[in-house]
């Protein structure tokens, strides 16, 4: 005699043939699946190759040009046109290089650093070399003015020289002076004693009068204001990402050496005029 521990509610055929049942459907539904997708792909490939088919003519077309440019430019004539004329484009476009350099930096420089000159210098065909001539005040100006200058945009370097005006300090303590009064530091320590102190001021040599400091006061026309009674002449180098390479006229003429005589001929004597733009050392303005 067999018995049937097990309850009514869990019976093994009736969940095989309910496993069954699911993976059929799910067989079934992947099965749907992977026809739609088949289906959606090839209709992709088959609109992707319409496209080629449409663009193929196209395509032949600028093959055949390019190869009728290129037996056209075997030819000296057609040559020498083609490079006078990308030559000359390059010479015109030449003239607006350094204006769009300086109304790309200025807009960078503080209030505080005064401008007496500002000139560009290319280094190759991706970066060039901006440099700056001015006054500062003091230390912290000269500090900032570094900080101010990173702000241009793709600035990778900023070099700085000429500073040497004096700011006022506070000595330490010494014999003559205990209270440690401020001075500049060239200068000799103000002494406690208060006979001693006056002496002291009275033998302090006071610049007055007008002193005609850089050219200030000067009224001849073109003449440049430098540097101001406790203000200090600087220079500053910045590398920025310009391309400011003059283009050069000898050397694009003579590359075309042998490709014909007419136009060789006319193009060699344009070469004075078109040597006297601005040399690749630079090129600047001043206020």
């Amino acid at each position: 005699m067999k018995l049937n521990l097990l309850p009514k509610s869990v019976d093994v055929t009736s969940k095989a043939k309910k496993a069954f049942l699911f993976s059929t459907l799910l067989f079934s539904i992947s099965l749907v699946a992977a026809f739609a997708m088949a289906k959606i792909s090839g209709d992709r490939v088959a609109a992707a190759q319409a496209k080629l088919d449409e663009a193929k003519p196209k395509y032949d077309d600028v093959v055949k040009i390019a190869a009728d440019a290129d037996a056209m430019m075997t030819n000296g004539r057609v040559k020498q046109i083609t490079v006078n004329g990308a030559l000359a484009k390059a010479m015109y476009d030449y003239n607006d290089k350094y204006v769009e350099l300086y109304g790309f930096v200025k807009p960078y420089i503080p209030r505080f650093f005064r401008i007496t000159s500002l000139t560009a210098s290319p280094i190759d065909a991706n970066s060039c070399t901006v440099t700056m001539t001015g006054t500062v005040k003091n230390a912290q100006e000269y500090a900032d003015l570094m900080l101010a200058l990173l702000r241009i945009p793709g600035a990778t370097t900023v070099g700085r020289s000429g500073f040497s005006a004096e700011d006022v300090i506070v000595p330490p303590l010494s014999e003559v002076d205990q209270n440690g009064r401020p001075r500049k530091e060239s200068e000799a320590p103000i002494p406690d004693d208060a006979v001693e102190r006056l002496a002291y001021f009275e033998n302090q040599t006071v610049p007055s009068g007008f002193l005609s400091s850089g050219s200030f006061g000067d009224t001849q026309a073109g003449t440049v204001k430098t540097v101001r009674p406790n203000e200090s002449l600087i220079t500053v180098s910045v590398t920025v990402p310009k391309d400011i390479r003059t283009p050069d006229p000898r050397a694009t003429i003579k590359s075309l050496a042998g490709t014909g005589s007419g136009a060789a001929g006319a193009a060699a004597a344009a070469i004075p005029a078109a040597s006297g733009m601005a040399p690749a050392g630079g090129k600047g303005d001043q206020d």
